[in-house]
């Protein structure tokens, strides 16, 4: 490639995750992209003028017409058609955390998401199949003002409903772990999807830990429930705890990045790693079929073709929508003899984009309630 070519790059900071902008960067650069990189922080990833801002500043004053970007969700949609406007490609990553009702597609905006939502939508039909009747959920105050609730529960039919919710306050009782199995077990419910991140993770996992509720019941979680707190937990006390997404480290999938992050940067990749390699994946496949050739219309001409593998399976982007659009599996938490911790794959959740495309081609006007910054980027 030409160390001529440009790429701006505008990625938020996270106190929950304050190694967030890292990891997407060494995913990013994991790809060996022979460019230049000109990177801007967006703060928290919830102002979209600052973001605006930004993108105006590297395409005006750098003449860069390439910007691959971690964001938010609120008033995205002023972000995606200023760049598109301005002939300007963005290739967006984000958790997708909240339900994007009505979203507009707009040319030269491809936006590849984690697709939290996705996710839990998927469980809801998959804990229906199993004919499940009473979900308990269990969560944070935080965690709760996005829309993974609202996701499983469009999955749900007359047989299977929430029996209940705990959210722990924002600032918690001394006495939390007893309201939250007296409140969970006078539920009696099948199984318990649970969310947690940053903090309010570990905030949980101590929970968890004295009253042993994941003991009594299935525990359905994202994979930002799981950090080294609850790995220790399961270690002295092994239960089924079920994990659902569209990746996770040390599983059964193909470990290709993995193994290739590792040996860079000697530690292991995060969710956000995946997203900035395959980002990355996407502009190094169009730059490189595109001759180099960085006109817009070029560039667009090949995203709208991509098919490449990644670490989520197949890269490509929906034609109605500008999303990628990824299976989901449920993983297992695994313990063998050596005490070895495992996730394996226990079933595959095959995404044919359905749900996303139902939300977003939503006509009706929707009250959009809940936090504004981008999630765990508080």
């Amino acid at each position: 490639m030409n160390k001529d070519i440009k790429i701006g790059l505008l990625i938020p900071k996270s106190q929950q995750y304050p190694t967030l902008d890292r990891d997407f960067m060494r995913g990013l650069k994991l790809n060996n992209l022979d460019v230049k990189f000109y990177v801007e922080s967006i703060g928290i990833g919830s102002d979209e003028k600052i973001i605006i801002e930004k993108i105006q500043k590297l395409n005006l004053q750098e003449d860069i017409n390439i910007v691959v970007g971690f964001f938010g969700h609120y008033n995205m949609s002023r972000v995606f058609e200023y760049a598109s406007n301005n002939d300007i490609l963005l290739i967006a990553a984000d958790l997708g955390a909240t339900m994007p009702y009505g979203t507009t597609t707009y040319k030269g905006v491809y936006l590849n998401s984690l697709g939290l939502t996705e996710s839990c939508y998927q469980l809801g039909n998959y804990l229906t199949a199993k004919k499940y009747k009473k979900i308990a959920s269990a969560t944070s105050y935080y965690d709760s003002g996005y829309g993974l609730l609202s996701a499983i529960e469009h999955a749900f039919t007359e047989n299977t409903n929430f029996s209940g919710h705990y959210v722990t306050p924002f600032i918690p009782r001394e006495d939390e772990a007893i309201h939250m199995n007296q409140n969970i077990t006078a539920q009696e419910p099948d199984a318990v999807f649970a969310f947690y991140s940053g903090l309010y993770a570990d905030e949980n996992a101590d929970f968890i830990n004295q009253n042993k509720i994941a003991q009594k019941y299935p525990f359905y979680v994202t994979p930002f429930f799981i950090n080294n707190k609850i790995l220790e937990q399961f270690k002295s006390n092994p239960h089924e705890l079920y994990i659902v997404g569209s990746w996770m480290q040390n599983s059964t999938q193909d470990s290709d990045f993995e193994t290739a992050y590792e040996e860079t940067y000697s530690g292991v990749p995060t969710v956000f790693s995946v997203l900035g390699y395959e980002n990355g994946l996407i502009l190094k496949n169009i730059l490189t079929q595109s001759n180099f050739n960085t006109n817009t219309s070029n560039l667009i001409d090949h995203i709208n073709k991509i098919n490449i593998e990644g670490p989520r399976g197949t890269i490509q982007f929906d034609q109605d929508t500008n999303r990628t659009i990824y299976n989901n599996h449920i993983y297992k938490l695994n313990l063998d003899t050596l005490s070895n911790i495992s996730f394996e794959k226990i079933e595959t959740l095959v995404n044919v984009g359905s749900f996303i495309k139902a939300i977003t081609s939503h006509k009706e006007p929707v009250q959009v309630t809940g936090w504004q910054n981008a999630y765990l980027c508080h």
